[in-house]
């Protein structure tokens, strides 16, 4: 079973960069979960700075929010 919560040394590998990268760029951009004296993060939280970080998140928008971006009148009556 894959654990939620990572250590940042597990975060690290889990996007495939170095515990140094990781100081750096990301955990700035998310804030770990503590757990007593224990700092984790949130494979969700991970996912979804990555999926920012690529564009995904853009893509993941409502069919009736793309098609309102594009014009197109179809999308009011969607909604």
């Amino acid at each position: 079973m894959m654990p939620r919560l990572l250590s940042e040394d597990a975060a690290a590998a889990y996007l495939g960069i170095h515990r140094e990268t990781f100081e750096q760029h990301v955990r700035q951009h998310i804030s770990p979960v503590e757990i007593g004296a224990r700092k984790l993060w949130d494979i969700k939280a991970l996912d979804h700075w990555l999926d920012q970080q690529s564009g995904l998140v853009e893509a993941l928008r409502p069919v009736g929010d793309w098609l309102a971006g594009l014009g197109d009148d179809r999308a009011a009556a969607r909604r």
